[in-house]
């Protein structure tokens, strides 16, 4: 009898370690792109993502980052990019995302790995599923958090690290990494 109170107590002790993380974080059941669904300033990726077929991908990869720009960011992307891979909602009486187009914009976003903030440290080089190169700095003193340095001159800064996710990591950025 006591060997199987230890057993329940361990049990109990390790669903309340992984309900109260470091930091305030909990454990996360969902995977990013649901999570990415449930927060209201990413909801452009997420419509980019659910009409370009791939939220079954994204829903079953393993291990990835994700750089998912704010609906800001996506709209500063110039008018005639954005409403093929990021349009406003569909059921709006907008035009739905371009499935080949968005897919690949949405690629260039993903790397494989969970990478959290900490990791990203001066002169990281990574590539994305879509095969980008990108790039990490950290200005001096840090304050200002990591940028990204993506192929065509672009420039984006977390703005909002280390989401967790059940299969990965999201960290919210400033700009989208495309031209």
């Amino acid at each position: 009898m006591h060997r199987r109170h230890a057993h329940l107590t361990g049990l109990a002790l390790a669903a309340g370690l992984l309900a109260a993380l470091p930091g305030g974080a909990t454990a996360q059941t969902r995977n990013c792109i649901d999570t990415l669904a449930g927060m209201p300033d990413y909801s452009r990726m997420v419509n980019a993502v659910t009409h370009s077929h791939m939220v079954n991908e994204l829903r079953n990869m393993q291990n990835v980052t994700i750089f998912a720009p704010t609906n800001t960011a996506i709209d500063a992307v110039s008018p005639q990019v954005v409403d093929r891979l990021f349009p406003r909602d569909p059921a709006g009486g907008g035009r739905e995302a371009d499935p080949v187009l968005a897919a690949a914009a949405i690629q260039a976003h993903i790397v494989q790995g969970r990478m959290p903030a900490a990791a990203l440290a001066q002169g990281v080089q990574v590539s994305t599923i879509a095969g980008s190169p990108l790039g990490f700095a950290r200005p001096a003193g840090g304050e200002q958090g990591v940028t990204i340095n993506a192929p065509g001159n672009v420039t984006a800064r977390i703005v909002q690290a280390d989401i967790p996710c059940s299969n990965g990591i999201i960290h919210g950025i400033d700009r989208a990494l495309i031209r």
